[in-house]
């Protein structure tokens, strides 16, 4: 059964709550501090990284493509 559009709650954050659910996120997800993974990311350390969880955190980085 597919759920009804209507059913989703959009929530609006000022910029520093997306910061924070960001860096909540990665730790929840990943175990570590937002400021690593992003450092980790940006270098190149994750691209042969199967793991959905880094998915998932790298696609709430503000600049994600």
């Amino acid at each position: 059964m597919v759920s009804d559009p209507r059913d989703i709650e959009v929530v609006e954050m000022i910029p520093e709550e997306e910061h924070d659910r960001i860096r909540s996120e990665c730790t929840r997800l990943l175990g570590m501090d937002l400021d690593e993974f992003a450092r980790r990311w940006y270098a190149g350390e994750y691209r042969d990284d199967a793991d959905p969880r880094v998915t998932q955190v790298a696609m709430l980085l503000p600049d994600a493509e």
